[in-house]
């Protein structure tokens, strides 16, 4: 992304794909659908760039915080694994006491 300084606090964004958006670091706002139509969202990643290129950010915390969610998102997938095979073997279990109910009614 290329980031240039229009007025104080004032950014146009420029994208790899060649989209341009305006960011205004007094709000925070950005002109991108994202920040535009998600109510969730507070800051889209063109105001994090702009934050970045004036130190808003400082990159090294930044990458801490980064490295942090991914060990996070990883437990939380090992978690959610071991979840979704116990609940393979609950329904396993399930399946053959019907199937045995079933041969009894029989």
């Amino acid at each position: 992304m290329t980031v240039i300084e229009e007025a104080q606090s004032l950014f146009s964004v420029t994208t790899q794909s060649g989209s341009e958006y305006t960011v205004d670091l007094r709000e925070p706002a950005c002109t991108c659908p994202d920040f535009e139509y998600r109510e969730s969202v507070s800051e889209c990643k063109h105001i994090r760039r702009v934050r970045i290129e004036v130190g808003q950010v400082d990159v090294e915390t930044l990458e801490t915080e980064l490295i942090e969610a991914a060990d996070n998102l990883e437990s939380n997938a090992a978690e959610l694994e071991t979840q979704a095979q116990e609940l393979t073997d609950t329904a396993h279990e399930l399946r053959d006491a019907l199937d045995r109910i079933v041969e009894v009614a029989r």
